[in-house]
C-alpha cells in the first residue's frame, strides 16, 4: 500500500478556521515523508468542505478536519459525510485543541479513524497517522462488504431452504399417502414389509427436512419460542411413550425418573421442549443397543431468585471422544463413535438446533462422556410454576360419530395442481366414504364455489397454485361467502404460513406430507357441522 502512495499523488483535504493550523499540517506531512506527493484542498469552515467532499471528481484520500469551527463543526461535518452502516464516505482524522480524549471520543463514535491535538503536529507522527486511518478505513469497508455478502448468502440460504421444502413436501405426500393407501389394502407379509419401510424412510426424510428447516431459522435468527402453560411431568411420560417402540426395536431399556417435587404446571415452550427430549431420547438409544437409557427430571436452583429444572438423559453405550465433546453441538458434525451403533447415520443437525434452542429459552446444555462407558447429556430451562388456564371455550368436542360415518353423503372441492398429490387426496377421501370433486388453480376454485355455493362441504386447497394461489383464491372466497369450510394445504412448515392463511379466511391449515388421520379427522368435523345443522 505504501509504494502505490509513492507513485502517485495523495489528496489531503484540509478543513480548519485557522489558516495557520492549516499551514502546520500542511509542512507536517511533507517533511515527515519527503517522498510523497500531495495535493492539498482546503476549506476554511465545515459546510465548504462537506461541498469538496461531495462535488470532487476526483477521490479524496484523507481530511483532516478541526473539531470547534463555525456554521458547521467537526462532528457535524462527520454526520453529514457518513453513510447509513455508520463508516464514512472518506477517511476521517479529527484536530482538536484539547489534550483531553473525551473531546474527541464523540468524533469516533460518529465514524472518525483517529484523532491528534494541535499541539502534537509532528512530521514524525502525522503521517503515520493519516496513513493508518486511511488503511482502518479500508479494512472497514471490506469488512462491511463481507457483512453484506454474509447477509445475502444467508438470505439466498433461507430462500433455497424454504424452496426445497415445498420441493420435497410435495412429492412427499404422494409417496407417504400411497405407502397409507396400501397399508391398508391386502398385502403379503413380504410387501407390508417393504411398504413400511418405504414409509418410515420417507417420515425420516421428512424429520431431516424439518431439521434443516430449524437450523436455517435458527441461523437466521427467525426462529422463536412461545410461553405457555403446559404439564411437565405429562410432558415426559408422553416422550417416553411415544420413543419405547424405538427402543424395544433396539433392545434398550427405557426410564424416567422424575422428581415429583416439581411443580406440576410450568411456563415454557412445551414444543421446544419435547423437541429436544425426544432427540436426546432419540440419540441415546441408537448409540445404546441392548443398553439402559435414564431420563431424569429434577430442580436446579443456582440462584434462589431463577430455578431451572434439569434433564439428564443417561446412557451407558459406546460413549464419545474427548475431543469430540464440543465438537458434536457443531453442525454436520458427527463423532467418529457412530460406526459403533447399532444405525449410525443422521445428518449432525440434532444436537445443534437443541443446543441452540435450550439457549434460545434461556437455559443451557452439556456434556460428560467416557467411551465404552456411556454418555449423560443434560439441558436446564427456567423453571416458571404456572396454573393450566381453563379450557377454552372453542376447545373441539369429540366426534358424534366415526370418520367414515361423517364422511358418508359429503362432497369435497379440492384445490390442487399435482397430479399424483390430487390422487391421494382423491383416494384418500373417497376410500373413507366422502365424494371429491378436483379443479387444478385458483380461478377455477373461485369460479366452482361462486357457481354451486351450497355444493360443497368443504374446500381444500393448495397454497402454491398457477394463476392464482390458494391463499389469495380464499381471500376472494371470503368476500362473497363466509361459511364454506376452508382447508388450506401448505408445504411450507412455518408459523407465518400459518398465520397467513388464517388471516387470508382459512379454516384450517395443514402440512405437507399429509398426515391421512388429521386430514380425515378435520374434514369429518365439518360434516360432523353440517349434520347438526341439518338436523336442527
Amino acid at each position: 500500500m505504501n509504494t502505490k502512495r509513492k507513485d502517485r499523488v495523495q489528496r489531503i483535504l484540509l478543513i480548519d478556521d485557522c489558516e495557520e493550523d492549516r499551514a502546520r499540517v500542511r509542512s507536517a506531512l511533507m517533511q515527515g515523508a519527503p517522498e510523497r506527493r500531495y495535493h492539498f484542498l482546503e476549506a476554511d469552515n465545515g459546510e465548504s468542505g462537506l461541498e469538496l467532499c461531495l462535488n470532487q471528481s476526483d477521490p479524496i484520500d484523507c481530511v483532516i478536519v478541526d473539531l470547534h469551527m463555525p456554521r458547521l463543526s467537526g462532528n457535524d461535518f462527520l454526520e453529514q459525510i457518513r453513510r447509513p452502516t455508520g463508516v464514512p464516505m472518506i477517511p476521517i482524522v479529527v484536530l482538536t485543541g484539547s489534550t483531553m480524549n473525551n473531546d474527541a471520543g464523540e468524533s469516533l463514535q460518529l465514524g472518525a479513524q483517529d484523532y491528534i491535538t494541535k499541539d502534537s503536529i509532528y512530521p514524525s507522527v502525522l503521517f503515520r497517522v493519516v496513513d493508518n486511518a486511511i488503511e482502518r478505513h479500508e479494512l472497514l469497508k471490506e469488512v462491511h462488504e463481507s457483512r453484506q455478502s454474509a447477509d445475502a448468502a444467508n438470505q439466498a440460504k433461507s430462500s433455497l431452504v424454504g424452496s426445497i421444502s415445498h420441493e420435497i413436501r410435495t412429492p412427499m405426500t404422494a409417496v407417504l399417502g400411497i405407502c397409507e393407501l396400501l397399508l391398508e389394502s391386502d398385502l403379503s407379509v413380504d410387501q407390508e414389509e417393504l411398504v413400511r419401510t418405504m414409509r418410515d424412510n420417507g417420515q425420516y426424510l421428512v424429520e431431516i427436512l424439518n431439521d434443516l428447516l430449524d437450523l436455517s431459522k435458527l441461523e437466521a435468527g427467525k426462529l422463536e419460542v412461545d410461553e405457555e402453560a403446559f404439564e411437565l411431568r405429562q410432558l415426559f411420560a408422553r416422550s417416553i411413550e411415544l420413543m419405547r417402540v424405538r427402543a424395544k426395536e433396539n433392545k434398550t431399556t427405557l426410564s424416567l425418573d422424575f422428581d415429583e417435587s416439581l411443580p406440576a404446571v410450568v411456563s415454557a415452550d412445551p414444543i421446544r421442549v419435547r423437541q429436544v427430549v425426544l432427540n436426546l431420547i432419540s440419540n441415546a438409544i441408537k448409540f445404546c443397543p441392548g443398553g439402559d437409557v435414564n431420563v431424569r427430571v429434577r430442580t436446579q436452583a443456582d440462584k434462589p431468585s431463577n430455578p431451572f429444572f434439569l434433564v439428564e438423559v443417561v446412557d451407558n453405550g459406546c460413549g464419545i471422544p474427548r475431543h469430540d465433546l464440543e465438537r458434536i453441538f457443531l453442525p454436520f458434525i458427527q463423532s467418529e463413535t457412530k460406526g459403533k451403533a447399532k444405525t449410525g447415520g443422521g445428518t449432525g443437525l440434532g444436537l445443534a438446533i437443541c443446543r441452540r434452542l435450550v439457549m434460545l429459552m434461556g437455559g443451557s446444555m452439556h456434556v460428560e462422556s467416557e467411551v465404552d462407558e456411556g454418555s449423560t447429556f443434560s439441558f436446564t430451562v427456567p423453571l416458571r410454576p404456572a396454573e393450566m388456564p381453563a379450557p377454552a371455550e372453542s376447545e373441539r368436542p369429540p366426534l358424534s360419530a366415526s370418520i367414515e360415518e361423517l364422511l358418508q353423503d359429503c362432497k369435497f372441492l379440492i384445490a390442487e395442481d399435482t397430479a399424483a398429490t390430487q390422487m391421494i387426496l382423491k383416494r384418500i377421501i373417497e376410500a373413507a366414504g366422502g365424494k371429491t370433486d378436483i379443479v387444478a388453480s385458483g380461478v377455477e376454485l373461485l369460479d366452482r364455489v361462486r357457481s354451486q355455493p351450497n355444493e360443497f362441504t368443504a374446500v381444500i386447497t393448495d397454497i402454491q397454485m398457477p394463476e392464482m394461489d390458494g391463499l389469495e383464491a380464499t381471500e376472494k372466497i371470503r368476500q362473497f361467502n363466509s361459511t364454506i369450510p376452508i382447508v388450506v394445504l401448505t408445504a411450507d412448515a412455518v408459523s407465518e404460513t400459518k398465520q397467513q392463511a388464517s388471516a387470508a379466511g382459512a379454516n384450517d391449515v395443514l402440512t405437507k406430507p399429509i398426515v391421512r388421520r388429521d386430514l380425515l379427522e378435520t374434514l369429518a368435523r365439518y360434516c360432523d357441522i353440517e349434520c347438526d345443522s341439518d338436523c336442527n
